[in-house]
C-alpha cells in the first residue's frame, strides 16, 4: 500500500526459503493474497521481493517475467523493491561471511545487480520510483589494499550507469542502497560517509561516470548522489 509521503507498506519475501523461481513464486502464491485481503482490501499491496541470481535469470527469461506482472495485476499486488544482498543461499546454511560474496569487486555482482534493475523497471508502476538494497560494499578482511576499493567503485559506477541508461530510455528511477553491517567495509557511520563523499562521490568518479555515460560532469555528479546511497 502506497502511503503517500510516508512510503509503502509491504511484506517482504526474504523471510521464506527459496531460491529458485519456482520457489520464490510458490511462496508467494501461499502467502500474499491472504495478507492482502487482511492488511490492503480496497489498495495495491506493496511487495518486497528477494531474488538470488538464480531466479533473477530465470524471471528475467521467456514469458515468466510477463506471466508475473499478470499474476501481480489480478490479485491487486505490486513490486517497489528487490533484496539484491545474498547472491546466492540464504536459508537452511551457515551463510556467515558468504552472505556478502561475490561482493562489489566481483563482476558477478554487477551483472546480478543490473539484471535486477532490469527486471525492476519492468514490474514497477508508473510513478513509483524503486529501489535494490544490496551489500556494503564487502566483507570487511576481503579489502585488501586500495586497488580492491578501487574495483568496488568502479563497479557501483558501472551500475549507475546502467540506471542512468534506464532512465535514458524512458524508464523508472531505481536506486541502489548499500545497507551497512557489522564486519563490513561500511560499518559505522563514519566508514560510510567517508566512502560515499571521499570516493565514491568525488569528482574523480563523477569524471569517470561521466566517461561511461557520455552526461556532462554535473550531471554526473547529481546523478550518483540521487541514485546511490
Amino acid at each position: 500500500m502506497h502511503l503517500a509521503e510516508l512510503g509503502h507498506l509491504s511484506y517482504c519475501s526474504n523471510i521464506h526459503a527459496g531460491e529458485s523461481w519456482d520457489e520464490v513464486l510458490l511462496q508467494l502464491r501461499r502467502h500474499l493474497p491472504p495478507l492482502k485481503r487482511r492488511l490492503s482490501p480496497d489498495s495495491p499491496f506493496g511487495v518486497g521481493l528477494r531474488l538470488s541470481a538464480e531466479a533473477a535469470r530465470v524471471l528475467a527469461d521467456g514469458n515468466a517475467l510477463a506471466q508475473f506482472k499478470r499474476w501481480l495485476a489480478d490479485e491487486g499486488l505490486y513490486v517497489f523493491t528487490l533484496n539484491g544482498f545474498p547472491y546466492g543461499n540464504f536459508h537452511g546454511a551457515p551463510v556467515k561471511q558468504e552472505v556478502y560474496r561475490p561482493d562489489w569487486s566481483r563482476p558477478e555482482r554487477l551483472q546480478y545487480s543490473c539484471l535486477l534493475a532490469d527486471i525492476l523497471a519492468e514490474l514497477l508502476p508508473t510513478g513509483i520510483e524503486g529501489s535494490i538494497s544490496t551489500v556494503p560494499g564487502a566483507f570487511k578482511p576481503d579489502v585488501m589494499d586500495s586497488g580492491y576499493r578501487d574495483s568496488i567503485v568502479n563497479n557501483l559506477l558501472a551500475c549507475a550507469a546502467h540506471l542512468w541508461q534506464l532512465e535514458q530510455r524512458g524508464g523508472p528511477r531505481v536506486r541502489l542502497a548499500l545497507e551497512p553491517e557489522p564486519a563490513c567495509m561500511l560499518e559505522t557511520t563514519g566508514e560510510t560517509l567517508d566512502f560515499f563523499n571521499g570516493e565514491l562521490f568525488s569528482d574523480t568518479s563523477a569524471a569517470r561516470f561521466a566517461e561511461l555515460t557520455g552526461a556532462g560532469e554535473a550531471d554526473s555528479a547529481r546523478f550518483l548522489r540521487n541514485s546511490l546511497g
